[in-house]
């Protein structure tokens, strides 16, 4: 009897295999587990650099796996000299977070699959290699955002000065929120008078000293392998502003009522500020700068508006652009911004920082940003970034 046993055995397999169609999906062995169940499979696994659309420390992952039921989430986790708890990530927002893990250090990083019955996969092996370094944080743009600071009008100013900048404060709330191994690198390519086209083609700045192209210098610092963080404020030096406020406080100086300063203030929005001719220069170089950097790099760009400078004071005890002022202020803030945004797109993050009064520096270094203003500007521009 065992003989024929063979033959018969043989005879059964053929006759499922010939039963099966053509091209059938064959699915590899699965455990059957006591309730009937089987666990979950993992069939592929592949995590991704970072990329500008991705939270700091987080990357994505995509992961093909089945169920025979469904599967309720993933769990991953580090192996390296010290292997870490795993983490769990819900299916429809695959990402992975290396906080748990130090930058720049050797790691394997596996997956595994957990259905609603609570049964689990093997641990699937995604990547091994080294991790990324600490982020990139670059500032780029004018004067309020290279840290230009001036004393005395007979005096030289500083034009450029990192940390003095609210670059500064931005990286360190930055930190804040990430562990102490990641903190960002911060780099300032800034300098005063660059209009945003400037920033594309380089140029003087106030103290006549030549810089080349801010969104060169960004290209080559950003690192592809890290996540990469632009910060700008740019775009009141594409127009005439500069001397229109110089002229308007000049007027606003010798005016004898509030209401000749309401009527100078009016004539230098509407009239001698000639942004209605250059809003179409405006939105297309802030378009060709986030294009740029979007096309060369995978940093996240963040473009700030400006702060108001009315009711700040240029002397102790003097407001050369007071309350009367206010309506005619808002409006040009708002005609800039409108411009800046339009080039902005959907994939760069605009900052509004012109809710809030800003500390400036007197006499000479008036309008731009202080000590405590540049911090004021830093922790709302950080906490924008971080969350």
């Amino acid at each position: 009897m065992r003989r024929r046993l063979v033959p018969i055995f043989l005879l059964t397999s053929l006759v499922v295999v010939l039963a099966a169609p053509a091209g059938a999906h064959v699915s590899p062995v699965r455990d059957l587990l006591p309730d009937g169940d089987t666990r979950p499979i993992i069939v592929s696994a592949t995590l991704s650099p970072p990329q500008r659309h991705n939270a700091l420390l987080e990357a994505d992952i995509t992961i093909e796996a089945y169920d025979n039921d469904a599967i309720d989430r993933y769990e991953y986790r580090w192996i390296g000299s010290e292997s870490t708890e795993p983490a769990a990530v819900e299916p429809s927002a695959t990402t992975v977070s290396y906080g748990s893990v130090m930058p720049a250090t050797q790691y394997a990083l596996q997956v595994r699959a957990i259905d609603t019955n609570g049964w689990d996969s093997d641990w699937f092996d995604v990547w091994e290699g080294s991790t990324p370094p600490p982020p990139n944080l670059v500032v780029a743009g004018d004067s309020v955002a290279s840290g230009y600071s001036r004393q005395w009008f007979t005096g030289s100013a500083t034009c450029r000065d990192g940390a003095y900048s609210y670059g500064e404060t931005v990286a360190e709330g930055v930190a804040d929120h990430l562990p102490d191994a990641w903190a960002p690198r911060y780099f300032n390519v800034a300098w005063p008078g660059a209009g945003v086209e400037d920033m594309l083609n380089g140029g003087l700045d106030s103290c006549s000293q030549s810089h080349p192209s801010q969104i060169g210098g960004v290209v080559s610092l950003a690192n592809p392998e890290t996540w990469n963080v632009v910060v700008i404020t740019a775009g009141i030096n594409s127009t005439n502003w500069t001397d229109v406020i110089a002229e308007l406080v000049m007027n606003t100086t010798f005016s004898l009522t509030e209401d000749g300063d309401q009527g100078w203030c009016r004539v230098a929005v509407d009239d001698h500020w000639n942004l209605a001719q250059r809003t179409g220069h405006v939105t297309d170089a802030v378009r060709s700068v986030v294009e740029t950097l979007h096309s060369q790099t995978n940093a996240a760009v963040h473009w700030t508006s400006y702060y108001p400078i009315g009711g700040t004071k240029l002397a102790p005890g003097w407001t050369p652009i007071g309350a009367e002022c206010a309506p005619e202020m808002s409006v040009a803030l708002d005609r800039l911004h409108g411009a800046i945004l339009s080039g902005l797109g959907e994939d760069a993050a605009w900052i509004d920082v012109s809710d809030g009064a800003i500390e400036t520096q007197p006499w000479a270094g008036w309008p731009h940003p202080d000590r405590t203003g540049h911090v004021s500007l830093g922790e709302r521009i950080a906490r924008a970034i971080a969350g």
